[in-house]
């Protein structure tokens, strides 16, 4: 196999290099990205529609109908209340006030504001997913409510996620005869796919207290892959929304602030109170047709009681889907997590190697092409460690590679692959005595069997540093995850200056397009005795955001002891 990992990368205070040809990959920066901290892409599609999600966006709208000004905190930090009581914000008092209700956040008393907001975007242009965000009848504007997590879109335009419920407020007259104002929504978190500015539910098949679904991948037969509650295993639950109902069982509160509770909390316990499954939505005409449960590769007896969780996570257009599903680990009666392929309502895993070397612990599947490849990493045991391993599944052929990354150690895993069998993801790509390995995007050529740091296919000198990789199109561009350092802004996205007018800086995650050049090569950086190490490690939480909650799958930790 050939591996490209180049030398050491030198500041660009101290090199400059010509553009032209002296790399394979120009980045490019989303003008999305610039509308809140920090943005984390998860797929393009082949017309270079790009679905970013974006923390903190910029000037929040602060609803002040909801706000005590005489609590103690409001009146011992705010700078200028009586101008806060209409409105009128000066920058620290914005950003204090903007602090305060995002910390009240689930809070039936206080507004609710979205922490993550999804964009359709290319290098032009930007609308904002609203998901199921309502819209307040006192302004005729949407509250920005919804968190909203996009995860896939499809030559049509179709993306597809999550979203909270949009919140509304409830006035109750309590006992007291006292106006009490709720913040409630009807459900926690439900699946949708979105055209333009109609949004469609993809509610679950269980949905008591609104159950849950998350949808992450759509094709171009317009089916959905994802997850959903299918099956209530909780009689507790039941006996709960009964006591809902019921004035002399809830007490002084309106029936929708129980029932919001109830929600808060079966949220936090769903792996104990719902079955869960992959399912796959077909839309037809802008609706949803059919919802279809999908299988696992285990048959649990009717009188069962375990709760199971399988997850769909990606369609061809062949409507063959890939996820991960219960199985039992080497023929014993222990379960484990094991790439599972659904066809035709069947659920079938992948063949092993029978490597004696290492012993695959789990298995999960995260993305399948038309070519009926599929990608996913299984965990071994690698020279002691718990490693995450890149696996390339033909499932036509029944053959399966594990492609060599940066060393034996190193855990990678896929994100993408797309017709070309082009293969893009994350990796650790240097041991460290810490223990603590810093990642980076990858790009692998199936065909070739080339595995490359993304990192070594940008000029040398870039601002960025390419942490992961989460999506390619039929056209080889790349969406990435990168880090940079960039200008500080406040709360309103203007610059932030300092007692002496001075502009600060900080490392910042944004996301960014890699587009192919024509006739370009990798470029040939000098070696340093210091290596330079580009932005990133002060960055490291920000990225493990991007890595493990906001792409099209969420992983435990890469690296455990044996």
């Amino acid at each position: 196999m050939k591996k490209t990992r180049l030398a050491a990368l030198v500041s660009s205070a101290f090199l400059s290099i010509p553009s032209a040809f002296s790399a394979q990959y120009q980045v490019v920066e989303i003008p999305a990205a610039e509308l809140g901290t920090d943005s984390y892409p998860s797929a393009i599609n082949d017309i270079g529609e790009i679905t970013l999600n974006l923390v903190s966006q910029y000037n929040p709208v602060i609803d002040v109908t909801l706000l005590d000004f005489d609590s103690a905190t409001l009146i011992a930090t705010l700078t200028n209340i009586e101008n806060a009581k209409s409105g009128d914000f000066n920058t620290t008092d914005y950003a204090l006030l903007y602090a305060y209700i995002s910390a009240n956040d689930e809070s039936q008393f206080f507004q609710q504001i979205a922490s993550l907001n999804s964009y359709i975007a290319t290098e032009d242009t930007s609308t904002l997913l609203r998901g199921f965000d309502t819209i307040d009848p006192n302004t005729d504007e949407y509250r920005n409510s919804a968190t909203t997590t996009v995860r896939g879109i499809n030559e049509s335009g179709y993306t597809v996620g999550i979203s909270y419920d949009g919140f509304y407020t409830l006035t109750y007259v309590n006992d007291n005869i006292e106006d009490v104002s709720y913040v409630l929504n009807d459900f926690y978190a439900r699946a949708f796919a979105q055209i333009d500015g109609d949004v469609i539910a993809l509610p679950p098949p269980e949905d008591t207290v609104g159950g849950y679904s998350e949808a992450y991948d759509i094709n171009e037969l317009n089916q959905v892959v994802g997850i959903a509650t299918t099956e209530l295993v909780s009689t507790t639950l039941e006996d709960s929304v009964a006591d809902c109902a019921d004035e002399d069982e809830r007490g002084d509160i309106p029936e929708k602030s129980c029932l919001r509770s109830l929600s808060i909390s079966t949220y936090a316990s769903l792996s104990t109170v719902f079955q869960r499954r992959g399912v796959i939505w077909q839309l037809d005409d802008g609706s949803v047709s059919d919802t279809n449960e999908l299988p696992m590769l285990i048959e649990p007896d009717d009188d069962d009681t375990t709760v199971y969780n399988s997850t769909a996570i990606a369609i061809n257009d062949f409507g063959i889907a890939v996820g991960t599903s219960p199985a039992y680990y080497n023929n014993t009666d222990t379960l484990t997590s094991a790439a599972v392929i659904y066809d035709n309502d069947k659920a079938y895993t992948i063949s092993e190697d029978n490597d004696e070397e290492y012993d695959v612990f789990a298995s999960y599947a995260t993305d399948i092409n038309n070519n009926d490849l599929v990608v996913g990493y299984a965990t071994k045991s690698v020279l002691g460690i718990s490693a995450s391993k890149f696996f390339v599944y033909d499932y036509d052929s029944g053959l399966i590679d594990y492609p060599d990354d940066f060393f034996d150690s190193a855990s990678t895993i896929p994100t993408a692959i797309n017709d070309d069998n082009m293969v893009v993801g994350y990796t650790e790509y240097e041991e460290t005595s810490s223990g603590v390995r810093r990642v980076e995007g990858f790009l692998y050529d199936y065909r070739n069997d080339i595995f490359s740091s993304l990192n070594d296919l940008i000029e040398c000198n870039s601002p960025y540093t390419i942490s992961q990789a989460n999506g390619i199109n039929e056209n080889n561009e790349i969406i990435a995850t990168a880090s940079v350092s960039t200008v500080d802004r406040d709360i309103t996205g203007e610059i932030e200056l300092d007692e002496f007018d001075a502009q600060s800086y900080s490392t910042h995650v944004v996301a960014v397009k890699l587009v192919p050049i024509s006739g370009g090569s990798i470029d040939n950086c000098d070696v340093y005795e210091e290596e330079y190490e580009r932005q990133g490690a002060s960055a490291y939480w920000l990225l493990l955001l991007g890595l493990f909650g906001l792409g099209r799958f969420a992983f435990t930790d890469l690296r455990k002891s044996a």
